[in-house]
């Protein structure tokens, strides 16, 4: 895997981004600004390679860029219980912790080597045949279903496209499947809109929500989108993880600049459509499916728009959710709140807490 993909979050990433991609140095002005802006967090920059990657990237010279480190380091630490992850990031229990939010349609559950239906009925290994017919009898059309591994999997990794011809090619996924964690669900067909950026790949809105006071805030949203003739936005060619990415305004307009892990895209899409249909919904989504998410204060969604433009929320996203694509796409991670979202750093004790040594002011 590419090295300036596989070392994000850590000091060297954006050292190894510049190496591949080298982007203008900084000026002694743009470096009073960054020491300037970090005092009052108590931190301090021996270089300033992530300053360097974003400035460079996005052409906006703004010192409130979140390094990757810092956000690992410190934001998800603080914000999320990161002893709940391995209970709440779990596909399989998502309908149970967010029963108001619109999923994919699940056909079966395998669950600690057990099988089960959609319901949560338990299917014994003899009468896997009749959830297989079961299952078979409920696909659409194209006769194309989901499986997806439901622990530790990100990225798009784990998940895979089955096509079925019979009841028998069910029973031969849920067999050969049937020890571990898994879910299957229904194939979702995007909309219009959606698959003007990618028709194979299943596109998502990257809404990433911050808790505040007991308010659900929005930081950012962003379209992420793959490369045709692969299934999830994202996909691995030679290693290296390639996704895409483009910022979107508060009132759902689809920006301009597109951009992956290697910076800006010379991606040229003709839009049809620039407005995101139902926008309103699926920010209304986010926010409320966060409201329920208690041990966690930062969550990254992901949504699609079906065929009908009805929004359904494909997993969140609360271990490490992600930053710098969603830098590149709508600036500083925080936004609108970027101060407030710092604002536990004013507190000494948090930066003996979370901030590590080698990135405090002596």
């Amino acid at each position: 895997m590419a090295d300036w993909v596989l070392l994000r979050g850590s000091d060297k990433a954006a050292t190894a981004f510049l190496k591949r991609f080298p982007q203008p140095e900084l000026s002694a002005a743009d470096k009073q600004a960054i020491d300037a802006y970090w005092r009052q967090y108590g931190v301090q920059f021996k270089d300033y390679s992530w300053f360097q990657m974003y400035y460079g990237v996005t052409g906006k010279h703004d010192p409130r860029f979140i390094p990757d480190s810092i956000a690992r380091f410190a934001l998800f630490k603080y914000y999320n219980d990161i002893r709940a992850i391995p209970g709440w990031d779990d596909k399989n229990l998502y309908e149970s912790f967010l029963p108001d939010i619109k999923f994919p349609k699940t056909f079966a559950h395998i669950y600690h080597d057990e099988i089960y239906d959609g319901e949560w009925k338990y299917y014994s290994p003899e009468n896997l045949p009749l959830l297989s017919e079961k299952i078979f009898s409920e696909l659409g059309d194209d006769k194309e279903f989901v499986l997806k591994v439901t622990k530790g999997s990100y990225a798009g990794q784990g998940v895979r496209l089955i096509h079925a011809d019979s009841p028998d090619d069910v029973l031969t996924v849920l067999t050969e499947n049937a020890k571990g964690n898994f879910i299957v669900q229904e194939r979702l067909h995007q909309s219009d809109f959606m698959s003007q950026f990618c028709k194979s790949s299943v596109n998502i809105f990257r809404v990433i929500t911050w808790r505040h006071q007991g308010e659900v805030k929005v930081l950012s949203t962003s379209i992420r989108f793959g490369l045709e003739g692969y299934f999830t936005d994202v996909c691995y060619i030679d290693g290296e993880e390639i996704v895409n990415v483009v910022g979107v305004e508060k009132d759902g307009t689809v920006k301009e600049q597109y951009g992956s892990f290697r910076g800006l895209t010379d991606i040229t899409i003709d839009l049809h459509e620039r407005i995101s249909p139902n926008f309103d919904t699926i920010i209304a989504m986010a926010k409320k499916g966060h409201e329920r998410l208690f041990p966690f204060g930062l969550v990254g969604w992901d949504i699609t728009l079906d065929q009908d433009n009805t929004p359904y929320c494909i997993e969140f996203n609360v271990n490490a959710p992600g930053t710098i694509l969603y830098q590149y796409a709508n600036g500083p991670f925080g936004g609108d709140y970027n101060e407030e979202l710092m604002a536990f750093l004013l507190d000494k004790e948090n930066v003996k807490k979370y901030i590590p040594k080698k990135y405090r002011i002596k």
